[in-house]
């Protein structure tokens, strides 16, 4: 499955630094035609525990549109109720760029 739109997980929008539990922003990118920043979504966590399924319904809520989520750290639990609800979930610490092109390059393979 081709990606379209994906969130990353990161303080500073260069690198998947940020465990999805704690993560203040997500940054979102649109895939195609060609890998963009289209905008920064702020995330406020109804507590400060991670693993509060209220957090994991706010989160959906906010990534919602978004068919993945690039992180540096995601629990079970999340990665699960993410992934009932049709997104797909990635543990990953390297740039932000080096993840789109490895994307780029698998959505080029898939459409061979």
């Amino acid at each position: 499955m081709a990606l379209k739109k994906i969130a990353f997980a990161s303080t500073d929008g260069v690198y998947v630094d940020e465990h999805f539990g704690r993560a203040d922003m997500f940054y979102i990118y649109d895939i195609l035609p060609k890998p963009s920043l289209t905008e920064r979504r702020r995330f406020a966590r109804s507590t400060e525990r991670c693993h509060d399924e209220s957090n994991f319904e706010k989160a959906y809520e906010t990534l919602k549109d978004c068919e993945a989520v690039f992180a540096s750290k995601v629990g079970q639990s999340a990665a699960e109720f993410l992934i009932k609800k049709n997104i797909r979930v990635f543990q990953v610490e390297e740039k932000i760029e080096d993840v789109l092109e490895a994307i780029i390059e698998e959505n080029k393979n898939e459409q061979q």
